[in-house]
């Protein structure tokens, strides 16, 4: 099975900095936007 990969959209960096600010944890972003936590 081949994986793929995807860069990180402008709005979804938009939405990683505003939860970032709240105080938001890697994880609990990683699920809203399903993505692994280590790509945030």
């Amino acid at each position: 099975m081949q994986r793929t990969y995807e860069h990180l959209g402008a709005e979804e960096r938009g939405f990683i900095m505003a939860m970032k600010q709240q105080g938001e944890s890697a994880r609990a972003i990683a699920k809203a936007l399903h993505r692994a936590p280590s790509t945030i």
